[in-house]
Order: structure tokens, then sequence, then C-alpha cells
């Protein structure tokens, strides 16, 4: 089956990626451009958990499966709604605290991003996440 592919108003073509947890419980696929920036975070809960973040619209992802299966974990000031899946205890996605509405946090870890002709990583200082804001450290990934 030949990949879905559309070009977007800003004349950006995209493939439709299917992406899920490890128990494959919790579904989604995502619309993403062919060359990927991928954030890596130093915070407590990416660092510990593994996640990296390629920053999507709202509009460019679909839950396909599992919402039973997600459950919240919410820290600090609350903003941000980290989703794991109840069953396996991956992290495929969340609303992160930058973008809390609009956006979703996908993990490139759940997803075959092969397909990308560039993939570049970049850091970012989540231990100093209000400052690193500040300096306009956080980039929109995708």
């Amino acid at each position: 089956m030949p990949e879905e592919r559309i070009v977007d108003e800003d004349g950006v073509e995209r493939v439709r990626r299917e992406g899920q947890c490890h128990c494959g419980g919790v579904k989604f696929a995502v619309w993403l451009g062919k060359n990927l920036t991928i954030t890596l975070c130093n915070c407590d809960i990416c660092y510990k958990s593994g996640h990296q973040e390629i920053m999507t619209p709202e509009e460019r992802f679909e839950l396909l499966a599992g919402q039973q299966f997600l459950k919240p974990y919410r820290f600090g000031n609350c903003i941000a709604d980290h989703t794991f899946c109840s069953v396996c205890g991956i992290m495929p996605f969340y609303r992160p605290r930058s973008h809390p509405t609009g956006f979703f946090s996908v993990n490139a870890r759940c997803l075959d991003i092969s397909f990308a002709d560039t993939v570049k990583y970049v850091d970012f200082d989540g231990q100093n996440w209000e400052a690193s804001i500040a300096a306009g450290q956080h980039v929109i990934t995708e």
C-alpha cells in the first residue's frame, strides 16, 4: 500500500505516519514533512522516559485507538498534559507546557521516521524551562 501524501497550504509535502505505544493499545496518525527536527529535552520527565519531541499542530494529529488506555499525569504547575498508556507505560504523545492548546508533542520513538530526507536533533534545556523559553530556545519542530 503506497504512503498517503498531501501537499499543504504552504507547499510542504507531508506523509501520513502511524505510531503507537509499545503494546499497540494506543494508536495515532500524524502528517509529517520529510525534513524533521526533533527536540531532545533534558527535563526530568522527558529525559527519564526517553521522549523525543516532534511538535505537531493538532490538525495534523489523529488518535486512532486507545483513548481508554490513556492516563493523564500532571505535575508542577499542571499545564502540560502528559498522557501514558496504562498498559505498557509509554508516553506516545502529550500536550506540552509550551503549547498547551493547538499542538501535540509526539514521541519520535513511537514512529517509523525512516521516510525522512533529513532528521536534525536540537537540544532544549528543560531543567531551566522558564529561562530557555524566555531565550527563545524552544522551536516548533515540525
